[in-house]
């Protein structure tokens, strides 16, 4: 099996495109009344931030003036370390869908921010110290200041 390394020009303009792709379909996000930000300002603001990424790689990559093949295969994935750890993002992000409402968003993002920071090596400790303030930090963002509501899930039993 032959695994392929994309070159920095083809990677950028494909996060180019994404983003491109995420500002437009920000475009129409519904208008909601008597709120003081429209709900397609961050997707925009982070379709635009994806754009301007996605094509200073592709510049730099360009401006190099370094041959580089469009492809290129890789050794890495002879590595099962880095394979897990690799695989361990989108593992992340479907146990995050998965178990969010269930578990709840403390107890969710807290593991999975956990398994992500063990996957990539990172000492069991500062892996559990890392997750606690992580999770923490997210909440009191989301919760607090922008008054997203994030599910409790278990936790909302122990509530009173």
């Amino acid at each position: 099996m032959t695994v392929l390394r994309v070159s920095d020009l083809i990677s950028g303009l494909a996060v180019a495109g994404l983003g491109t792709y995420i500002f437009l379909a920000s475009r129409s996000f519904p208008a909601v009344g008597g709120v003081a930000i429209a709900p397609s300002f961050y997707p925009g603001l982070i379709g635009i931030a994806l754009i301007a990424c996605g094509l200073a790689l592709a510049a730099i990559s360009v401006l190099k003036k370094t041959v580089l093949p469009l492809a290129d295969p890789v050794a890495w994935i002879r590595r099962p370390r880095t394979v897990i750890a690799v695989l361990a993002v989108p593992a992340a992000i479907v146990a995050y869908a998965l178990l969010s409402r269930p578990l709840g968003f403390l107890l969710t993002c807290s593991l999975v921010s956990m398994g992500l920071f063990l996957a990539f090596r990172v000492s069991v400790l500062t892996s559990v110290v890392l997750a606690i303030c992580i999770t923490l930090a997210l909440y009191i963002v989301f919760v607090t200041m922008l008054r997203v509501p994030l599910p409790y899930g278990v936790i909302e039993a122990l509530l009173p």
